[in-house]
C-alpha cells in the first residue's frame, strides 16, 4: 500500500501500519476482493497457495491442535473418575476391617490392585503401632526416610540406596521409580506407605499428588484406632 504526500509523490506505507491497517478492517478485503488475486502466501514446501487454501490448512491445524487438548482434557477426567472410584471402594473395604492385621491387608491388597506395582510396602513407626518387624520401620529406616517424610507430602522420583533399602529391603536392587506416601493423622506423620516400579520413568515429580495425598490421609484416619499413643 502506499499513500500520496502533499506534492503528489507516493509513499510507501511501513509494514506494521499495513498490518494494524488490516487488523483494525477485518472487512478490508470484503470490499476489495480483487485484491486477494495477487496475495501470495509462503508455503510450507515453498511454492506460493492461494490465502483462501493457506487459511484452511491452518484452520485444520489449530483444529487438529483443539482436538488433541481436548482429548488429553476427556483422559485426565477419565483416570480422576477411576481413581476416585478406587478410593471409594478401598475406603468401604477398610471400614470392614475387623482388626490391625486386616486393615494392613486390606491397605497392602488396595495397593497392588491400584498401581499394579513391582514393589509395595507399608512401615509403621514402631511408637505410634504394635506391628510385627515386617509392617515396622527401624530407626534406621526411619533416619534414612526423614527428608521424605519432612514435609509431609508425597514424593515421586528416584529414591537413594538407603531409602529404597529401608523401604523395599533386598527388592530395592532392581528399584527404579517410586512413590512414597506419608501416612496421617490430624498432621501427625505416623508411618509410609510406598509403590515401587522397575521402570525408573513410571514415577516422576511431574505426576499429580492429590490422590496420593488422599490415599495418606485415608490410611491414617482408618488406622487411628490402633494407635498406641496419644493422638
Amino acid at each position: 500500500m502506499t499513500s500520496q504526500n502533499s506534492a503528489g509523490v507516493d509513499e510507501q506505507l511501513p509494514e506494521e501500519a499495513i498490518a494494524a491497517y488490516l487488523q483494525q478492517n477485518p472487512e478490508f478485503f470484503n470490499r476489495h476482493p480483487e485484491l486477494t488475486v495477487h496475495l501470495r502466501v509462503p508455503h510450507e514446501c515453498g511454492d506460493a497457495t492461494s490465502l483462501i487454501t493457506y487459511q484452511v490448512d491452518r484452520l485444520r491445524d489449530e483444529n487438529r491442535k483443539l482436538k488433541g487438548r481436548l482429548d488429553e482434557l476427556l483422559q485426565v477426567a477419565r483416570d480422576n473418575d477411576r481413581l476416585a472410584d478406587q478410593l471409594h471402594r478401598l475406603t468401604l473395604e477398610l471400614m470392614d476391617s475387623q482388626d490391625l492385621d486386616g486393615l494392613l491387608q486390606t491397605l497392602k491388597d488396595g495397593l497392588r490392585h491400584q498401581f499394579e506395582s513391582d514393589l509395595m510396602a507399608i512401615a509403621l513407626f514402631p511408637e505410634e503401632f504394635a506391628v510385627g518387624d515386617q509392617d515396622c520401620l527401624s530407626g534406621t529406616g526411619r533416619d534414612a526416610l526423614a527428608d521424605l517424610m519432612a514435609s509431609g507430602q508425597p514424593r515421586l522420583g528416584h529414591l537413594g540406596e538407603e531409602q529404597a533399602q529401608a523401604l523395599f529391603g533386598h527388592a530395592s536392587t532392581r528399584l527404579g521409580s517410586a512413590a512414597v506416601v506419608p501416612i496421617s493423622d490430624n498432621h501427625d506423620v505416623t508411618g509410609v506407605l510406598a509403590v515401587g516400579s522397575f521402570d525408573a520413568d513410571r514415577f516422576n515429580p511431574s505426576q499429580g499428588t492429590v490422590f496420593l495425598r488422599q490415599l495418606g490421609q485415608l490410611a491414617g484416619r482408618a488406622l487411628r484406632p490402633y494407635r498406641t499413643a496419644s493422638a
